[in-house]
């Protein structure tokens, strides 16, 4: 954790602020983590595949690299990719130059889950996002912030601002 400048007791409204902003994104991982295994993979095998496509351009997907990404220790990350190996989700190339190096690439059929997951994850996120900017806004204090009501969908359980 960090040390911030800003030491004050967090106010009421942050405090719903912050119960909002937890709760949106719990719901979109667990939204996302459901769409996952409808797909027939695991959720820790899709959040691997996904870190090694939105890893920064200057980061090698390396086991160490990805296990940081996913907040991993190095065993899990080894492990993870094995099954995602097996999987034919990934695959590892050694470097020829440190033969201890092994960077990870997606494979065809990890690219297919890539593709139906990401629309699945930018509609939950088209969702759930305006009162997760929201709720960020209130708790850094950012001028932009302003009251909104949210309402819930019985059918879904999905939040939106309301009047849309």
């Amino acid at each position: 954790m960090s040390k911030g400048k800003n030491v004050r007791p967090l106010t009421e409204p942050e405090y719903l602020a912050l119960g909002e902003f937890r709760y949106q994104l719990r719901r979109f991982l667990r939204n996302m983590e459901e769409a996952t295994r409808l797909s027939g993979a695991n959720p820790q095998q899709y959040q691997l595949i996904l870190a090694i496509k939105g890893l920064p351009k200057d980061m090698e997907p390396t086991i160490t690299n990805l296990a940081e990404r996913m907040q991993l220790n190095h065993n899990s990350m080894v492990e993870l990719a094995d099954r995602c190996e097996e999987h034919n989700l990934l695959r590892r190339t050694r470097s020829a130059t440190d033969r201890r190096q092994v960077s990870l690439s997606i494979t065809p059929d990890g690219e297919t889950l890539l593709r139906r997951l990401g629309v699945a994850a930018r509609q939950e996120l088209r969702d759930a996002g305006p009162t997760l900017v929201e709720a960020i806004l209130r708790l850094t204090g950012d001028g932009r912030a302003r009251y909104i009501k949210t309402e819930t969908r019985p059918r879904t359980g999905v939040t939106k601002k309301s009047g849309q």
